[in-house]
């Protein structure tokens, strides 16, 4: 969960409150020798615990956003220096674990929580480096903590490739992580997945058990020196995939989470149970040979840029069938007889975020470091058309074509973490990669159709002569609007005094560009308290467990671009959304739009948000605005702002009263109501200016009477005179109801 943000004063004011307050209390006095603690805050010569100082800075409890590297980039942005004060050996990042993790599962969402990763990040590497994953290159180490959602028993395994590729299967040497954090068990061990789906739930206990029992007798010196033969553990919980885990066992050793051993015991134990290992895996190699992986196959590829590229590829999809993408790195030799078209390809925006999927129809790639063309000239760019790089650059030589059926935006962003790194073809590290593709175990169906919304509820868009008629104003006017907002900088800003009907034309070309399809349309109302953080995105305090968190929520418009992409719609031609603000002089523009000055002006390229990542607008999401011009000139508007909206001012109209009255109070005669109208604004623009001046709407009403024009001057119109001439009150006595409608 992001930290909520506070300035540098608000840090250096926490760290004062440390000093005084806490420092010399028995919780504090000592928190450097703590094990766990391997960064700290430095000011001043004084050393600080970072996240206590986030939290006394932000009013939030530790346990409610993550240490290390998110507190450490925390602070270091508002300028603080961060030092490690130690490296983490095992033991010190096993007691975080224990420590963190239940915390973690119990308050945190699960998708991209980088203290998780980090965490068995760090505890991988250090068994990487005991194992010597260089010399011993059948050994892998994996981890998992969940996928989608936190799991009951987190693990850390080192597996030998040549007795198998996956957890699901075979044996292997595992950490397991007992529910609550009590402790951690290191085990020899069996996968229990494919024994599971092999012979049932209620079967596989008994199979398990059995094999267990076949392995021990080669492992009986093992008792001697600590190890649990029995078969027997307890990993605190009675969810089935735990109690599965426990059936597996074969060997086991138990480290109390407040008696974990140091680092050399911990080593010493994981090199005796590998040398166990060996032979297990020795023999079965001689019985049955090296073990192999055959599960489907799915690709993961940098491509930052996909939200810009969407409609494109889905044009071009709908038009020619499918779509040739060319990438700079070939596919490993390994991976090849277990990608089987047609797979997904999932395009890696950053952040640990797939951003859509892509459906592979057919690949094509190349040796080592050779160019190669296009397979299918008939659905490739004409750009790279019977070439084989596109630079001088290694990055723009093509060494791999797929042939792309489909494409998908995925709404929310799938998390790198919930896919399985594919054994022997990727780590964990190096599944996301700008230089290679990742290779993950395919867990769903690729796309069977490029998702299309049907014809059905997309109806066209009504005749420009429709709005007409419902407005009064002038085609030719109503045009240049329309064809200002599907343009190439679609925002348009209606700006003039009061009674012009701004909001009500607002809306109403709204719904006239959106096919009269209600969910294609927001409306908001700006105001002096409206904010970033309700605009586009912001944190918002939600209770959670008994206190308060901060949550990063989308605002308006990243909600509607959300919706967009989730129905498929974005960046599509066929299909408008439009945001109307309505008065927006009365709200901070600059701080309320923050990064959309830029997305305005460059529908094609991605900005960088304040909390979460790139973002672009769509090409097809437009923005109409209402400005009433006595609150604010125009003119005072900022320049970078005026420049992105066309501006289209709605004075007072007699044409459209006329043509109003006309319409509804055919027996009403007109021309006296419009001659005081125009007198009037004629007046106020004399003695004011054309911004301080009187609309037609007040005057449109039906069943129009004498007593209802008094009613409205004395209610609304001279009220608002007044406010005109709120510094000249003596030139109020020249705008009387009677100077301007004598009959």
């Amino acid at each position: 969960m992001p930290i909520a943000p506070v300035d540098a004063q608000a840090i250096a004011r926490a760290m004062q409150t440390f000093d005084a307050e806490l420092r010399d209390t028995d919780e504090y006095k000592d928190w450097q020798s703590n094990e766990a603690q391997l960064w700290a805050v430095e000011c001043n010569d004084r050393l600080y615990p970072p996240k206590k100082i986030v939290s006394l800075a932000t009013g939030t409890s530790v346990n409610s956003f993550s240490g290390g590297q998110e507190t450490n980039k925390y602070l270091s942005d508002r300028g603080f220096a961060i030092r490690r004060i130690r490296d983490a050996g095992l033991r010190a990042v096993f007691a975080d674990i224990m420590a963190r993790y239940p915390t973690l599962r119990t308050t945190q969402e699960f998708k991209g929580n980088s203290e998780a990763r980090e965490l068995f990040k760090r505890a991988r590497e250090i068994l990487q480096g005991w194992v010597n994953t260089t010399a011993n290159p059948n050994l892998q180490v994996v981890s998992s903590y969940g996928k989608g959602n936190w799991a009951t028993i987190p693990w850390i395994s080192i597996l030998d490739t040549r007795e198998t590729k996956s957890t699901q299967r075979g044996t292997y040497v595992v950490y397991l992580f007992r529910d609550g954090g009590q402790g951690v068990y290191l085990k020899l061990a069996q996968g229990v997945t494919e024994v599971e789906d092999e012979f049932g739930e209620k079967s596989a206990f008994e199979v398990l058990s059995e094999r267990a029992k076949e392995l021990r007798p080669d492992l009986l010196d093992l008792a001697n020196q600590g190890w649990d033969l029995t078969g027997k553990s307890d990993l605190g919980s009675n969810a089935r995939l735990a109690r599965l885990y426990e059936a597996s066992s074969i060997a086991s050793k138990y480290y109390a989470a407040d008696a974990v051993p140091s680092d050399g015991e911990l080593q010493n134990d994981l090199l005796v149970l590998l040398a166990k290992y060996e032979p297990i895996v020795a023999d079965r190699v001689r019985q049955q040979g090296v073990a192999k992986d055959d599960r489907p196959l799915s690709l993961i590829g940098t491509w930052r840029e996909v939200d810009q590229h969407l409609a494109k590829v889905r044009e071009a999809i709908d038009r020619n069938g499918s779509w040739a993408s060319w990438w700079s790195f070939p596919i490993k030799e390994g991976a090849l007889d277990r990608l089987r078209p047609p797979f997904n390809l999932y395009a890696y925006e950053g952040n640990r975020r797939l951003a859509a999927r892509l459906r592979v129809d057919e690949i094509s790639t190349s040796n080592g470091n050779v160019g190669i063309e296009s397979p299918w000239p008939e659905v490739t760019d004409s750009d790279w058309l019977g070439k084989k790089r596109a630079g001088d650059r290694q990055s723009e030589i093509f060494k791999t074509w797929v042939r792309i059926g489909a494409i998908d935006r995925l709404a929310p962003p799938r998390s790198v973490d919930d896919l399985e790194p594919a054994v022997g073809l990727s780590t964990p590290d190096s599944v996301i990669n700008q230089n290679s593709f990742g290779y993950v175990i395919e867990d769903e169906s690729p796309i069977s159709r490029p998702p299309v919304v049907p014809d059905l509820v997309l109806p066209r868009r009504q005749d420009l002569s429709v709005l007409e008629e419902r407005t009064g104003l002038r085609l030719e006017l109503l045009q240049e609007m329309q064809d200002a907002l599907l343009g190439n900088s679609p925002q348009i800003l209606l700006a003039g005094p009061p009674g012009t009907s701004k909001t009500w034309l607002a809306r109403e070309l709204a719904h006239h560009l959106a096919a009269h399809q209600p969910e294609f349309v927001r409306f908001v109302q700006f105001h002096p308290s409206y904010s970033y953080e309700s605009f586009i995105e912001g944190l918002r305090p939600i209770q959670s467990n008994g206190g308060i968190q901060f949550e990063l929520t989308p605002g308006l418009v990243l909600a509607t671009v959300a919706d967009m992409r989730e129905k498929n719609l974005a960046d599509r031609r066929d299909v408008d959304y439009v945001i109307v603000m309505d008065e927006i002089n009365r709200a901070n523009l600059p701080r309320v739009l923050g990064e959309l000055m830029f997305a305005f002006e460059y529908r094609d390229q991605t900005v960088q948000l304040q909390y979460s990542s790139e973002f672009a607008l769509p090409s097809n999401l437009r923005f109409i605005g209402t400005m009433n011009t006595a609150d604010r000139s125009i003119r005072s508007i900022d320049i970078a702002l005026r420049r992105r909206f066309e501006v289209f001012e709605l004075g007072p109209d007699p044409e459209v009263l006329e043509r109003y009255h006309r319409k509804a109070n055919a027996d009403f005669d007109a021309r006296s109501l419009v001659r005081g109208f125009v007198a009037l604004n004629q007046a106020l623009t004399q003695h004011l200016d054309r911004h301080h001046t009187i609309g037609h709407a007040f005057f449109m009403r039906p069943s129009w009477s004498r007593e209802m024009l008094q009613s409205t001057w004395r209610r609304k119109i001279y009220p608002l005179i007044e406010e005109y001439f709120f510094d000249q009150p003596d030139l109020l006595g020249q705008f009387e109801l009677e100077r301007f409608w004598v009959d």
